[in-house]
């Protein structure tokens, strides 16, 4: 058995009866933690919210019989009967949901389809009723207003879900659950990955009026292009630190530590490897073939594909190959559009309009890497990139048991733990990262010399970039921190590592 750690005994021996988080470092033992918790404090029955349903099942097997572990969602598709309705339920809406609904509603949606659907998305996924105009990326105030209206009424019309057979979508009843159930029955509630919650999870939480314990690493915070917020600071009760790592090194924790002093908010506490443990970081030669136990990881769909494109050999990729297709598939078709205006979009939605604005987003010193992956994947590969989009369907595997060739992009890895790591060369540095935050900072300083104090919607595109930047070193330290025994890296990253 695992000799329980000061650090543990401290969370342990702290009841449930009030709100406290804990601050787990990568690899350090958390869910042994909470089932040593749950099996600590017998008498108090708690609730188990966990990040994802393989987390769920895993925590029904290990917890205490007093714990229900269950995601936020099956939580709130049970409350609601959802089930029980016979519906259809989907990720997310559509624009083929969007014509229908101006159509059952009598109304224009007053945008174009993807800024009134990231207009509801945004809503779904907020605490509260009511829809502001930080809800929608439309930037002409008389647009943004007539797309808020129209949102209004379609969640009014949507919510209802026993007057109409329109899909529900998760967000949606989850939604539907924050503003009208709470989440009784039990004495207190442990929340999972509570650096990844977004507004309507956090409101649950607290509507729910129980002691919350929630466990999570800020540093491991790489959602937040999906509405994630880092929620743990922001919660309440005192903060107890989990800091000593059993997956890897002190090598690997070494890499850890450095990467995220170039956060903007330096972690309370270093990150210690287990000496148990002999890691090693090196530099990835191009040649080198996976061995067992191996995981190739990129910063991008867009990385990925360009790693596979020529392959031969059978492959799994965690999480699947579709979303990685459907963004070639999209990128091709800006460029497939240049020449045919009306050719149908295929593909998952970017957020660059045309192929010109791709092409200027790829470009300069400052460019955005997956934009300069996109651009140049479609330039290399439009004469065959459907032969090697079926040339990659063909070779991927469904189960990793049948290959040695395992590869992901970090933000699939997230949770995951390999032998070794080889990272792939889509990732800068974290000095770079830093650099570019300061680079941020200097030219909103100089317009508010020239100009006077920032607008609010340039305070907003500031906040967005240095939010990035923090976001990126996160990034970094999650992907260092899925090796145990061996972390190769990239050249720009290993020149780093020689100054650590």
């Amino acid at each position: 058995m695992i000799a329980i750690t000061p650090e543990q005994t401290a969370i342990l021996d702290t009841a449930p009866t009030s709100s406290f988080r804990v601050i787990a470092g990568a690899g350090c033992g958390k869910t042994s933690t909470l089932e040593w918790f749950s099996k600590t404090w017998t008498r108090h029955r708690g609730l188990y919210l966990a990040f994802n349903t393989a987390i769920a099942k895993e925590a029904r097997a290990r917890f205490s019989r007093q714990i229900e572990a269950r995601t936020a969602n099956s939580y709130a598709y049970r409350s609601l009967n959802i089930g029980e309705l016979g519906r259809k339920v989907q990720g997310r809406y559509m624009a083929r949901d969007l014509w229908r609904l101006e159509k059952l509603l009598g109304s224009k949606a007053g945008g174009a389809p993807d800024v009134v659907l990231k207009t509801l998305n945004n809503f779904l996924i907020s605490e509260g009723s009511k829809i502001t105009a930080d809800h929608c990326p439309e930037p002409d105030s008389g647009r943004n207003r007539l797309v808020r209206q129209f949102v209004a009424q379609a969640y009014k019309y949507l919510v209802a879900f026993e007057k109409h057979d329109l899909p529900i979508t998760h967000d949606l009843y989850l939604k539907k659950f924050e503003r009208e159930q709470k989440i009784t029955g039990y004495d207190y509630v442990m929340v999972d990955e509570a650096q990844d919650l977004n507004p309507v999870l956090i409101s649950i939480l607290k509507k729910s009026g129980l002691p919350i314990v929630a466990v999570g690493d800020p540093n491991q915070s790489i959602y937040a292009f999906r509405g994630a917020v880092e929620a743990i600071r922001d919660l309440e009760g005192p903060c107890l630190p989990l800091t000593h790592s059993w997956r890897f090194g002190e090598p690997v924790a070494r890499m850890a530590n450095a990467i995220l002093a170039h956060h903007s908010r330096k972690p309370a506490h270093l990150l210690h490897g287990n000496p148990a443990v002999k890691s090693r970081v090196q530099l990835h030669r191009k040649g080198v073939k996976p061995e067992h136990n191996t995981l190739v990881l990129a910063r991008t769909n867009a990385r990925l594909f360009e790693g596979l494109a020529d392959s031969t050999r059978p492959f799994h990729v965690l999480g699947g190959v579709n979303d990685m297709v459907q963004e070639i598939l999209a990128a091709y078709s800006l460029y497939q559009r240049q020449f045919q205006p009306s050719l149908k979009p295929e593909g998952a939605a970017l957020e660059y309009g045309s192929w010109r604005e791709l092409e200027n987003a790829a470009e300069g010193r400052d460019a955005d890497p997956v934009a300069k992956r996109l651009f140049g994947i479609v330039e290399k590969h439009k004469d065959t990139l459907d032969k090697k989009i079926k040339t990659i369907q063909t070779l991927y595997r469904e189960s990793a048991d049948e290959v040695s060739l395992v590869c992901s992009t970090t933000h699939k890895a997230k949770g995951r733990e390999f032998d070794a790591v080889i990272m792939l060369d889509d990732f800068l540095s974290p000095e770079e990262w830093s650099r570019r935050r300061t680079q941020f900072q200097d030219r909103a300083r100089k317009l508010e010399q020239e100009n006077g104090p920032l607008s609010p919607r340039l305070k907003a595109k500031l906040k967005r970039d240095l939010d990035n930047c923090d976001q990126e070193i996160n990034l970094l330290y999650v992907a260092c921190t899925r090796a145990r025994l061996t972390l190769s890296l990239p050249e720009a990253l290993f020149e780093f590592w020689k100054t650590v």
